[in-house]
């Protein structure tokens, strides 16, 4: 008897600890359960009340006042029409004796052509310049002065608005030095501009150059 009486009461109170067991869990769990729902609360706020729709009414303007009436205006009187006045005649002139006529009008003069010029004499001034600035630019070489070489060489060329080409020896001095000065002489020379008459045209002349030691 005596160990019934502990078993028991050892029953009852394995039962009294696990009813406080429970007993906490279910506070535990309601404590969760409020503290859920006021998140939600707090997370999902009630929606505002829907906003009343308030109808505009436009009033239209006045319409404008009507235009005031135009003003009597008076309607002129036309001039009443003056009778017309004889005009005088005019007097003829009277003629009067031994008048100057008049003289007719006289006729433009004649303009006078301008004389002509003679361009054989032009052509030849001109090749005197071109003439005398090859002289000028002539240069007698050292080695036909040493041996006393002289002699004459014709070069011929072309002459365009200052300018020279197609220099050629047509006649040889016998001698390569005064012939290679002689081309020197056409190709470095400063020659004068053309005349009015062969301005823009070629033309061609040959010089002869001269090298003479006396």
């Amino acid at each position: 008897m005596d160990n019934k009486h502990v078993f028991s009461e050892g029953l009852f109170t394995a039962r009294s600890g696990v009813s406080v067991i429970l007993a906490v869990i279910a506070e535990i769990l309601i404590g969760l359960i409020l503290a859920g729902i006021i998140i939600w609360h707090v997370t999902h706020p009630e929606p505002p009340p829907p906003v009343e729709k308030v109808a505009v009414i436009t009033i239209p303007p006045n319409p404008p006042p009507p235009p005031p009436p135009p003003p009597n205006t008076p309607i002129p009187k036309l001039p009443t029409p003056q009778p017309l006045s004889e005009v005088p005649a005019i007097p003829s002139p009277i003629p009067v004796p031994n008048a100057i006529p008049p003289q007719p009008p006289q006729p433009p003069p004649v303009a006078t052509p301008p004389p002509q010029v003679d361009i054989a004499a032009v052509r030849a001034n001109f090749y005197a310049e071109l003439h005398a600035a090859i002289d000028a630019a002539k240069v007698y070489p050292r080695q036909a002065i040493l041996s006393g070489a002289t002699g004459t060489t014709t070069v011929s060329f072309d002459y365009y608005d200052g300018s020279v080409s197609n220099i050629r020896i047509d006649r040889s001095s016998g001698d390569r030095s005064l012939d290679r000065a002689a081309m020197d002489a056409v190709r470095n020379a400063h020659y004068p501009p053309p005349p009015p008459q062969f301005q823009g045209q070629k033309l061609h002349f040959s010089v002869p150059v001269v090298f003479n030691l006396g």
